[in-house]
């Protein structure tokens, strides 16, 4: 990943309006990053600890955000790695690396009827609801694409609520003794988080007069908030997940998820 952050800084070329977009490739690269450490650094198939509506969550608002890239090019980075789709493979690579995790997790702890019942389905509900509404709210008209606007937008107000569930599961103490392989899971998601939230406040600073003259408001509030949003949760779930693995274990009592030989098993 760093090397090839390397090639694309020295062969990095932007346009005017599009300066410091290589930023959210950045953060697109970053999480799709997490993603794959998540697939690849579980150290069992059941991932102890981890909601599956989150992942749910993440899942629904990327492929939201892929297809805002499929019929037009208004949130494609604006330089020279749009020539080579790099946003696009990014984003299509999280998506198939949350695929992948989903049928993984979802059919093991079937299998073992563990992990049932912790979470409900219509948080994951609310979530998308919330965020559908406030994409509608808070959307931009500036790319003459109505859908591809308000879809956009309702993936990133889905992508900061993703963590939501994760956080209440670790506050619950419903599975207090997580897998510490999704620590850098953890570290990475965040860091993709500040590289969003840090594009788009320096972007609001940057033009804040002209959106106001526009009449985008409610985008500008919108999109800040939800960066803050999406910070504020990274960060909690990173101190609740420290916080938790560092507990002591009661003894005798293992956790919900606690399987017998189920690696060897699978």
């Amino acid at each position: 990943f760093a090397a090839g952050c390397l090639v694309i800084y020295y062969t990095l070329k932007t346009k005017p309006t599009g300066q410091y977009d290589y930023v959210l490739t950045l953060a697109a690269g970053l999480q799709t990053t997490a993603f794959a450490v998540l697939v690849c650094d579980s150290s069992n198939q059941v991932a102890e600890g981890l909601s599956e509506k989150t992942l749910w969550a993440f899942f629904i608002a990327h492929v939201a955000r892929l297809s805002t890239t499929i019929w037009g090019e208004g949130y494609i980075p604006e330089d020279n790695t749009g020539d080579v789709y790099l946003y696009q493979i990014l984003e299509l690579s999280g998506v198939l690396c949350l695929m992948c995790k989903l049928l993984n997790m979802t059919t093991v702890r079937t299998m073992h009827d563990v992990g049932q019942g912790l979470e409900r389905w219509s948080t994951l509900g609310g979530m998308v609801g919330l965020a559908v509404a406030l994409g509608w709210l808070t959307q931009s008209t500036g790319h003459e694409d109505y859908f591809a606007d308000w879809s956009w937008m309702f993936s990133v107000w889905l992508d900061s609520f993703a963590l939501a569930p994760q956080v209440r599961l670790l506050c619950l103490n419903a599975s207090p003794h997580v897998d510490e392989g999704m620590l850098h899971f953890a570290g990475v998601t965040l860091a993709a988080s500040l590289a969003f939230s840090t594009f788009w406040l320096r972007t609001a600073r940057d033009h804040y007069e002209r959106w106001m003259a526009d009449g985008y408001h409610y985008f500008a509030y919108g999109i800040t908030g939800a960066g803050a949003i999406r910070v504020l949760l990274c960060s909690t779930y990173v101190y609740m997940f420290v916080r938790t693995t560092k507990g002591p274990k009661p003894a005798g009592k293992g956790s919900e998820y606690e399987l017998c030989a189920q690696d060897d098993e699978l």
